[in-house]
């Protein structure tokens, strides 16, 4: 089975089963509440679900029927594609997600409780139904509001970094970390340009790239390389290359990279010389398809020895951070994770999202032992087309003593 199908099942089939929990909910809770007729209530319901769904559904048929070319109009090249199929199927996704976790504390509660539950059985359901339906319109209202801006404004991140004592003459030197700038059909041209002016606004004097330059293909590799051209950084732009780089076509997105100024190597230091002091930052090339052995690990930080040391890499693999740690590393930057993309659950209480799956560091910044752990949320999206709890971000590290 195809990849991408199997993902798409792989999304869709739990969420039919979360739209029939979810759609069950309501409708027993508009019923009560107003005294209106279930079926009808029913209906109206299913019918909005059916709709949110269709997006998964046509493009399975649409793949099976005529095959990979169809894909990039199910990945923003089709502006009427995205406005009536793919947000409806996306915001409906995680409302359903948000409105799931509250039936289920909901019931949960209710069987603990059921000595004291069963007695007034009637009066708690007329009473959970209000909960239910005002719950459903403030996650709704919150929902919405968090993925437009979660999605299509980018928040500016900023952290100091207390230099060691060898390293002092560095005070004040700011680095801009960046991710996952995905330039494809919905990271566009005039999204970019002004993410690229942002970043200027903060005068970074290093800059770094943890790749995903962009989406798939060869379409937008040249143009969104070249916009990130007009980055300004006096003391160098230096990038690795990320998973869906090595997709679309690692060779033409290294030279594009480089043809715009920017330091692109695997698995190797690089020595840059600020206020005569050296910094090193080692590049590892660590992706679903390529990724470094012992040996390459111990060539890439063969000559780290500057007096600010610095790991760059894609993904922030565990094993990968405690090698740097042990190494004596300072900073470790990636990316990857896109601060979990869309992630369900109540900010600094509990949020869930597939990308714990594959690293504890997911998002923000981290400490080991001494080592400031840094993954940024990036730009751009790849199979979902908005954020949710993971806002686009511009990382700032500023050097202080």
């Amino acid at each position: 089975m195809p990849w991408i199908i199997a993902t798409t099942l792989t999304v869709f089939v739990p969420l039919l089963v979360l739209y029939w929990y979810v759609g069950r909910g309501l409708a027993d809770a508009i019923t009560r509440y107003f005294g209106v007729d279930r079926k009808k209530v029913g209906k109206y319901i299913w019918g909005i679900g059916a709709y949110a769904n269709a997006f998964p559904v046509l493009f399975l048929i649409i793949f099976l029927w005529r095959g990979q070319s169809r894909i990039p109009a199910f990945a923003g090249e089709s502006v009427l594609v995205d406005l009536f199929f793919a947000y409806p199927f996306w915001f409906g996704l995680v409302i359903t997600v948000q409105m799931a976790l509250v039936l289920l504390v909901m019931d949960l509660g209710r069987l603990v409780l059921w000595p004291l539950y069963r007695p007034r059985r009637e009066t708690w359901k007329k009473k959970s139904s209000a909960v239910i339906l005002a719950f459903a319109v403030f996650i709704a209202v919150y929902s919405v509001a968090t993925i437009i801006n979660d999605t299509w404004t980018v928040r500016i991140v900023e952290r100091e970094f207390r230099l060691p004592a060898e390293a002092e003459r560095l005070e004040g030197i700011t680095l801009v970390h960046i991710s996952d700038v995905q330039g494809d059909g919905r990271t566009t041209r005039s999204r970019l340009e002004s993410y690229v002016q942002q970043i200027n606004d903060l005068q970074p004097d290093i800059l770094l790239f943890s790749g995903d330059l962009v989406s798939s293909g060869e379409a937008y590799i040249a143009s969104t390389a070249e916009i990130l051209s007009n980055i300004r950084a006096p003391f160098g732009k230096i990038a690795v290359v990320g998973d869906h780089d090595i997709f679309s076509d690692k060779d033409s997105v290294v030279s594009s990279l480089r043809k715009g100024g920017f330091v692109i190597e695997d698995d190797t230091t690089v020595s840059i010389s600020v206020n005569g002091e050296a910094i090193s930052v080692t590049l590892l090339t660590h992706t679903y398809r390529q990724r470094p052995d012992n040996e390459d690990l111990k060539k890439a930080v063969n000559g780290a020895d500057g007096v600010l040391r610095i790991l760059l890499v894609h993904q922030p693999a565990e094993h990968l951070v405690d090698f740097a740690s042990s190494q004596g590393y300072h900073i470790f930057l990636a990316g990857h994770t896109h601060g979990g993309g869309v992630a369900f659950g109540i900010p600094g209480v509990f949020l869930f999202s597939p990308a714990l799956t594959e690293s504890r560091f997911v998002s923000g910044f981290y400490y080991v032992s001494s080592m400031l752990v840094s993954v940024t949320n990036g730009i751009g999206m790849t199979l979902a087309p908005i954020r949710f709890h993971a806002p686009a971000e511009i990382t700032v590290i500023r050097l202080v003593r």
